[in-house]
Order: structure tokens, then sequence, then C-alpha cells
């Protein structure tokens, strides 16, 4: 991502997104989880101090920046691993978080990071994530995917999806570029 440290640096100081929360809401009993395209760890830290032991995943080393928001015994609950979508390795885990980040792997790489997703969460484990959809100003990007609403819910075949919904609105980026977000958004449990 061009920029990339520029967006965590402007992002870090963010609340954790909105369906992250709703997940904490839901008091499910914490475990590992793994924060895949973690950023500047926002839902990281907010994962770890609701008591999860969180490894976050990034193709950018964002290690420092998350360790410098949690005080020392909070840094016991994070591992961090340098990964790219293209030869991802995942650990199995009671969550799994995806935030902004699945659309980002390129077309020819997304069945087999999916597959590797979906074999990483445990029985009744849960994904909170999301993806952009094709009416996302982004969609033209030929390294990236993007998904309907029809697909997004394919994907989910092995779960029980908990909460769905689609956002369409003309906004900007975190580094202040018009665009029109397409999101749908998905909690969803394994079954």
């Amino acid at each position: 991502m061009e920029n990339a440290f520029d967006y965590y640096e402007k992002t870090k100081n963010t609340m954790p997104r909105k369906n992250v929360r709703k997940f904490v809401e839901m008091n499910v009993k914490p475990g590992t989880c793994i924060d895949l395209g973690c950023g500047a760890g926002n839902d990281t830290i907010y994962l770890i101090r609701n008591g999860w032991k969180v490894i976050a995943i990034d193709k950018e080393n964002t290690e420092e920046i998350i360790r410098k928001a949690l005080n020392e015994g909070e840094q016991n609950s994070l591992e961090f691993e340098k990964q790219d979508f293209k030869n991802i390795t995942l650990n199995p885990c009671n969550l799994l978080v995806a935030n902004l980040s699945l659309s980002f792997c390129d077309k020819k790489y997304f069945n087999d990071l999916w597959d590797k997703i979906v074999n990483s969460i445990s029985k009744d484990g849960y994904f909170v994530g999301n993806f952009f959809g094709k009416h996302d100003t982004w969609a033209n990007r030929p390294n990236m995917t993007f998904f309907s609403k029809e697909e997004v819910i394919d994907l989910f075949s092995s779960f029980e999806i908990i909460n769905f919904g689609e956002m369409e609105k003309d906004g900007k980026t975190a580094l202040g570029t018009k665009k029109h977000w397409h999101i749908i958004n998905v909690i969803a449990k394994k079954k």
C-alpha cells in the first residue's frame, strides 16, 4: 500500500471498528484471536483490553506502533507476525478479525486465503470483518478482490451469520482522498 505508514500514523488513535465493539458486547469467552491486516492495531488493542490473546498480522511491520499503545501486562497478550496474503500461514484461533484488509488480497490468491481462514477458525469460533463491495470506488483495481452481497453470503456456507450489513456512502480515506465506500460487514459463527 502506498503511503502505508502515513495511513497507520493517521489511524493509530481511532476507535476500534464498530463490528469488533459489537462482537465484544456479545460476551463471548475470550480466547485466541487473529487480527488479519491489523494495521495500526486499533482492533488488536481493544481485544487485548477485553481479555483476548491476539496474533496481529500485517504485511508491514507495525508491531512497534501497537506495542507503544499497550502497557507491559497487555503486551504479554500480543504476538505480531509480518506476513502477506500470498504465502500466509494461520494458527488455530477462536476469533478471526479482518477489517478493511481481505479485499487487498489479489483475486488469484483469495480462494486459498479464504480456505486458510475457514480452517484456522475453531468449531464454534467467530469471524468478524468486512469486504469491499463491487460499487466501491476502488473496484476497478486489478490486484484487489471485490464482492457482491451474494458472494459474501456464499463464503459463509459453513457458518451461522449472526450480523450482516451493507453500507454505501461517499466519504474520504484516512489520507483525505474522496471515495465512494461500499462495505459488507459480517459477524459469523463457525458451525
